[in-house]
């Protein structure tokens, strides 16, 4: 257990588990479509037959499917929806175990990509740290694997980010013909049986006060260079500029002496904008932060959102994922009450992988007795999405809220298309029925 906590904490993404007891929320995109993926033969071999830790160490194994779909086609699996059930487990004479498990997965894959009905997963063939530390050393540093292994982009690889740039069908990587190391797992692919259409936020419940209330945090792209020209800021300032052309000069603002040039800087890290409607009012704010991992509890950061969760209709981060780890901090935020219906933005590099039930788990705690989806619908990426498509996603969504008409595939088609944004926990939605 050491070493499955050990390799936990090392790894900067999270999230990943299995989902027993639970249905799977459904799905709608404008660019991806969801594929149910199953491997009836998985093995793995393991110093232990502990079932917890045997899970733990196959959704490491799993891990490395998420680099490899990304490089094959652009897809990309839900590690929080993957549900293994253990089978066969067989001791060997090395004091070692033999274990077999069905895996099922759900995978986004891109639209105008046919999937095949199978494919083989080229995977470690173990999942403790030890192995995995090993197989990095061997395959995914610079020094030893001359980057034969990993894509074409990879920057800073270290151990806790080799599965997300792992590339190995890569020509001269070598990995298929090292059978110690790695196992061939044939994944099984066929359209998922959660994919819907038509479906729409529900805009009843949103106006039912009068108002859009909107909470957007946008990360910087590299705090320590301190430019006023970082993407985050940028981002920041697209979306202000396309608020104030959208719905013209705020009837209030936090800013004093505001004009209709207004450009935001780090100088103003909280916005603050009403802007009066035909049907009402969208209040706004915007907040700027270097990094979401370093608000800390009490800092007025927090207190600004947590205050503000509690009523908003809609709330974003846009900016590093960092694996997980920025998904996690924001998951851990936030006050929520009940009959408040809200929609999510996860707006970071390949989030459709990292994020778990923990805001949906958030929601329903609050509203005993309702389903998990039912006050919270849930937007993420199959693929990155980088600084410059913030503003746009942002807008996407708060566009469709004032005007109360598109469905959720026709808000998705707003994004860029290359961050494959997707909405899970819509299907419940009953717009334009009563909520």
């Amino acid at each position: 257990m050491g070493n499955i906590a050990k390799f936990a904490i090392l790894l900067s993404c999270i999230f990943f588990g299995s989902a027993f007891g639970r249905s799977i929320p459904k799905f709608t995109a404008a660019h991806s479509v969801l594929v149910d993926g199953v491997i009836e033969s998985g093995t793995i071999l393991s110093s232990e037959n502990d079932p917890s830790v045997l899970v733990s160490e196959i959704n490491e194994q799993l891990m490395y499917s998420i680099g490899q779909l990304n490089g094959l086609s652009g897809g990309v699996p839900d590690m929080a929806k993957t549900k293994i059930t253990l089978g066969r487990v067989n001791a060997l004479s090395s004091g070692r175990f033999q274990v077999s498990y069905r895996a099922a997965l759900k995978i986004a894959w891109p639209l105008e990509q046919s999937f095949p009905k199978s494919y083989n997963l080229i995977l470690p063939s173990q999942g403790n740290y030890d192995f995995l530390q090993s197989f990095f050393a061997k395959f995914g540093s610079d020094e030893n694997s001359g980057k034969k292994c990993l894509a074409a982009e990879v920057h800073a690889v270290e151990m806790g980010n080799f599965w997300y740039y792992y590339r190995p069908l890569k020509r001269d990587c070598g990995l298929k013909l090292s059978p110690k190391e790695v196992v061939k797992t044939a994944v099984n692919l066929s359209y998922g049986r959660d994919n819907t259409e038509g479906k729409s936020p529900e805009y009843k419940k949103v106006w039912e006060d009068g108002k859009v209330v909107a909470t957007l945090i946008f990360g910087m792209a590299d705090a320590e260079k301190d430019s006023p020209y970082d993407a985050g800021i940028l981002a920041i300032q697209d979306t202000v500029r396309e608020a104030f052309e959208n719905y013209g000069f705020p009837t209030w603002s936090n800013v004093e002496n505001l004009t209709e040039d207004f450009v935001p800087s780090k100088n103003t890290p909280v916005l603050h904008f009403k802007f009066a409607l035909a049907q009402g009012e969208l209040d706004l704010v915007l907040i700027l932060v270097e990094d979401i991992k370093a608000v800390y509890p009490g800092s007025e950061i927090e207190k600004i959102y947590n205050e503000r969760t509690m009523n908003s209709d809609f709330v974003s981060y846009s900016g590093h994922s960092g694996l997980g780890a920025n998904i996690r901090k924001l998951a851990n935020m936030g006050n929520f009450v009940p009959g408040q219906y809200q929609i999510f933005l996860i707006n970071g590099c390949d989030t459709f992988a990292y994020v778990d039930e923990a805001l949906a788990k958030a929601h329903e705690k609050v509203n005993p007795g309702s389903a998990r989806y039912k006050y919270f619908d849930i937007l993420t990426n199959a693929m990155p999405s980088f600084f410059h498509m913030n503003a746009r996603s942002n807008m996407a969504v708060i566009t469709a809220l004032v005007e109360g008409k598109k469905t959720y595939q026709e808000i998705l088609a707003g994004f860029d298309p290359n961050q494959r944004a997707v909405v899970t926990g819509e299907e419940d939605n009953a717009y334009p029925n009563p909520f």
